[in-house]
């Protein structure tokens, strides 16, 4: 039988989202109870899962690729990948490709999240699941989402704030504003830190495509404003923190001022190590991208991804989605995650305490 005739025979969109909806709760357990549908995957060799992905240019998504591929070669089924290089109109075709070499069900990273409903439109039509990777498609009705908790992310960050500084001036530093992971912090800081009587907030403004730059010009203007009595920046992610914390060392106030992140990338962790950076947050990418291709191939094969899920909407109505559990790292903990919890190839005590070998002795 054909992939073609296979996928004729498969239930619609509606059908995969009950399933999805239906869908066990083994939380943790995802790694090592393996699934009936993923089990019959492995005799299915021809099952195919396409991946339009918005961009390289971070060091995150090789890992992500890496460890896709990995989860891929355990189950004998073939990825194929598409790289758009943040541009929405590369993804456009680059997807449209995909779909035409019969991929059983795709998996996105939107470049421009609006504009990928269509896409999403497009694959329903010809009857091919798409899960949403990392960052959500409003408009659109998925089926499948595998994200980090961005909200639980921005509580994070908001409560680190204020462990580090119960009051003061607060200056918020958001993500891209046509970001939905963005809002979701925007969402988290308003309602930990918004209510707050001993709070002021002196800055409040999203950030272009997550600029480090404009988010350093962002931070030296709040300083100027306010005399230097800023006692907080929320910083959405690691990029901008990096920013962030070239106008904090240029008047001298590292480790006297607040500064989160996100993603725990290494120059983030280093700034951590040398009291710059007060925290950042990682979540669980290696559940997360085997999280993804499981989904993926369960429902390629019309089957229920067996993971506790949570209901979704972005406006087109409800839908499963899987959501990987994040951790703070600060000094505390930098060198537990460092030498332990960070996956192979992430980060080294190395890179971290390029002057101290044996920072973690």
């Amino acid at each position: 039988m054909s992939r073609m005739t296979q996928r004729e025979d498969r239930p619609g969109p509606a059908r995969w989202l009950v399933a999805g909806c239906a869908a066990l709760a083994i939380g943790a357990a995802l790694a090592t109870v393996e699934p009936p549908a993923i089990a019959q995957a492995k005799e299915m060799k021809d099952v195919v899962i396409g991946l339009s992905m918005k961009t390289r240019a971070q060091r995150r998504w090789a890992l992500d690729e890496a460890q896709m591929q990995a989860e891929a070669n355990k189950l004998g089924v073939k990825l194929i990948f598409q790289w758009a290089n943040d541009s929405p109109t590369d993804q456009t075709a680059q997807f449209e490709n995909l779909l035409s070499q019969n991929v059983d069900a795709m998996i996105i990273v939107p470049v421009d999240a609006a504009a990928a409903a269509k896409l999403v439109d497009e694959a329903h039509q010809q009857h091919v699941p798409v899960i949403s990777y990392d960052v959500d498609v409003p408009g659109a009705k998925l089926d499948f989402k595998v994200t980090r908790h961005n909200y639980r992310v921005g509580v994070v960050q908001a409560q680190a704030a204020l462990k580090f500084a119960p009051k003061g001036n607060y200056a918020l530093i958001k993500g891209d504003p046509a970001n939905n992971v963005a809002h979701a912090l925007s969402d988290a800081y308003d309602k930990e830190l918004g209510g707050d009587k001993d709070i002021k907030i002196v800055y409040n403004q999203f950030t272009a495509n997550w600029d480090p730059k404009a988010a350093q010009a962002a931070a030296e203007n709040v300083l100027s404003a306010n005399s230097d009595k800023v006692n907080a920046f929320v910083t959405s992610n690691d990029g901008m923190a990096t920013g962030v914390a070239q106008a904090i060392e240029g008047r001298n106030l590292q480790g006297k001022v607040f500064i989160s992140g996100l993603d725990a990338e290494t120059p983030a962790l280093r700034l951590i190590a040398e009291g710059v950076q007060t925290m950042t947050v990682w979540s669980d990418l290696a559940s997360q991208d085997k999280a993804a291709v499981d989904v993926a191939v369960a429902l390629a094969l019309g089957k229920t991804p067996d993971l506790k899920t949570v209901t979704v909407n972005d406006g087109a109505g409800p839908y499963p989605a899987y959501q990987v559990a994040v951790t703070e790292i600060n000094k505390s903990n930098l060198c537990e995650f460092v030498t332990k919890l960070a996956p192979k190839g992430w980060t080294s005590v190395k890179e971290v305490w390029p002057d101290n070998p044996n920072a973690c002795k």
